[in-house]
């Protein structure tokens, strides 16, 4: 039974408690995620987030996810707070986070959408500004190319985007790198009361360009709400912190470039793969006009 499989975990965090019930929740293509109910020792219930790590995880490690979330609970975002973490495989078989559990929904209603939007770009700004020192060491997202040309769809159509592409230089960001959640989509996002009370999944966390965080929400939301929800964002966005449009441009041909080319491991159902790579392939399209009617072009890429 799941309740027996953990209760060596959760007797290890909590002397005496015991599993009472478990749910699997929705996760990532990398990870189980599982809610469990515990009765404590004196009576009391809680409620936890166990996140287990699957085979051939593609994300941050279970140690550096729980140190980024131990820093960002610290400074006021709200994320879970982090209670336990293992990768030895002596409680579990493979590596895992426990958190709290906090209630919410990733849903967002169509009739609330604009609030929702003003919101997540609120978030977004707070998550950027956030101090990166006290921040464990992480990966650097400056420049989306030339890693881009590994993700574009083949076929002719494409080729004259490729060769403008490869005349861009200096493409690297060179401004101060700010914290980027690196998956920040409504999934990843907990609604209670019309607010946001947790964002979730930081596996990608990463510093950086903040464009590319935005980039990621935009064609995400483009997905769900159409191609009006991306500029909704982006205007919301652009009321608390400057927006190159071009730059932006950029980050967007690599992540609907890189999303058409990895949904298919992503167990998605038929229809809505379909769905998804046509928006993907759309954005592309869209921002390679901007690239090639605003972007200067240089000496051509080594």
């Amino acid at each position: 039974m799941a309740t027996e499989r953990y209760a060596r975990l959760i007797d290890s965090l909590f002397s005496g408690a015991r599993v009472t019930a478990t749910e699997r929740l929705t996760g990532g293509v990398s990870a189980e995620v599982h809610r469990l109910d515990v009765s404590l020792a004196d009576g009391e219930s809680t409620r936890l987030v166990l996140r287990l790590h699957r085979e051939g995880h593609a994300g941050h490690s279970a140690e550096l996810e729980f140190r980024l979330l131990q820093t960002l609970h610290r400074q006021g975002i709200p994320v879970p707070k982090p209670l336990a973490v293992d990768e030895s495989g002596g409680l579990l078989a493979n590596p895992f986070l426990v958190m709290t559990f906090i209630a919410g929904s990733s849903e967002i209603p169509a009739h609330l959408i604009n609030e929702h939007l003003e919101s997540m770009a609120e978030m977004l700004i707070n998550i950027h500004c956030t101090q990166t020192h006290k921040l464990p060491v992480l990966p650097l997202r400056f420049d989306p190319l030339p890693e881009v040309f590994d993700y574009l769809p083949d076929g002719s159509e494409w080729q004259p985007l490729k060769d403008h592409l490869n005349t861009l230089v200096d493409t690297a960001f060179t401004a101060t790198p700010k914290l980027l959640h690196g998956d920040f989509w409504p999934e990843n996002l907990l609604w209670r009361n019309g607010a946001i009370a947790a964002v979730i999944d930081w596996e990608h966390a990463a510093l950086g360009d903040p464009l590319s965080d935005l980039a990621v929400a935009r064609i995400e939301l483009r997905y769900r709400f159409g191609k009006s929800a991306m500029q909704q964002i982006t205007d919301a966005y652009a009321r608390y912190a400057s927006v190159d449009l071009t730059r932006l441009a950029l980050w967007q041909v690599y992540v609907a470039a890189a999303a058409q080319h990895f949904m298919g491991d992503w167990g998605l159902a038929p229809e809505l793969e379909a769905h998804m790579r046509r928006e993907a392939l759309a954005s592309i399209q869209e921002a390679g006009v901007i690239l090639m009617n605003s972007a200067p072009s240089g000496s051509p890429r080594p």
